[in-house]
């Protein structure tokens, strides 16, 4: 992998929470689509593939956005790139907090 990059969509017109959700879990399952490994966390969702293929990923996202009905959006975007394909994995970055995270998600239900 020669690429990890952060995708933080916002829909900026959105009435309500509801609109936020329907117009991010859009761009998400266009995500999905596309084939690449991703991540969904509660600010962003990874992406991890070549720098084509996420750059591709990045134009198309507020397009579906628009699609689904918001006018307006921002993201922010962070990307990890390296000609020598050691990007360091989404599961080689987690891995330390996996355990941590499944105790949390525990205490909470």
């Amino acid at each position: 992998m020669q690429c990890s990059v952060a995708i933080q969509f916002l829909p900026m017109d959105a009435h309500s929470n509801d609109d936020v959700c329907a117009y991010v879990d859009k761009v998400i399952a266009y995500i999905a689509s596309t084939g690449v490994k991703y991540y969904v966390a509660p600010f962003e969702t990874t992406i991890e593939a070549d720098l084509e293929t996420c750059m591709r990923i990045i134009a198309t996202c507020p397009k579906i956005g628009e699609q689904a009905g918001c006018a307006h959006s921002m993201m922010y975007v962070k990307v990890d790139y390296d000609a020598h394909d050691t990007c360091l994995t989404s599961e080689q970055k987690l891995k330390p907090y996996v355990q941590h995270n499944q105790e949390q998600a525990s205490k909470q239900e």
